[in-house]
């Protein structure tokens, strides 16, 4: 199989997972992060694609991450706060979506290694990065679902880094 072939494999995976997730999610704002996820994957997968018909690949966009989560987890605060703590069980969807993150992020780097095209690699570079970003806002998003009034305790404090 060809590099650019098992990448195109991986942002499937990825695009197939985070559709499903957000379609059976609750709240919508954990289902808003999943679709913004499977958006930021399908991206990945058109510049892999351009690359394998050796054509010019879309950018890779400042897609505005950290504005939106701090959105999603304010509104997931002000639900809290209204309602109590909602029962959220998505331990099992976090887990294949870091897996599916982590694998990503170990594969291009690696493939990055091996390229010769500057280019490529840069934007590779920045591929791996939203990937980072990715992981980071699940260890978020899990730690939300196991301690959510500590968490939410510090509101105010910024729990997700830019990239």
């Amino acid at each position: 199989m060809d590099i650019l072939d098992f990448a195109l494999g991986i942002e499937e995976e990825g695009m197939a997972l985070y559709a499903g997730l957000a379609e059976k999610a609750a709240p919508r704002e954990i289902a808003g992060i999943f679709r913004f996820f499977e958006t930021e994957e399908k991206r990945h997968y058109e510049i892999f694609e351009a690359w394998k018909k050796n054509s010019a690949a879309p950018p890779v966009e400042d897609t505005g991450l950290p504005d939106k989560v701090a959105e999603a987890f304010k509104n997931l605060s002000q639900q809290f706060d209204a309602a109590g703590v909602p029962a959220l069980d998505h331990e099992d969807a976090y887990k294949k979506a870091l897996g599916v993150e982590e694998k990503s992020i170990k594969f291009y780097g690696a493939m990055q290694d091996d390229m010769d095209d500057e280019e490529q690699k840069l934007v590779l570079g920045l591929i791996i990065q939203q990937e980072h970003a990715h992981v980071t806002l699940i260890h978020q998003l899990m730690e939300f679902q196991r301690h959510p009034n500590e968490w939410l305790e510090n509101a105010e404090w910024n729990h997700y880094e830019d990239y």
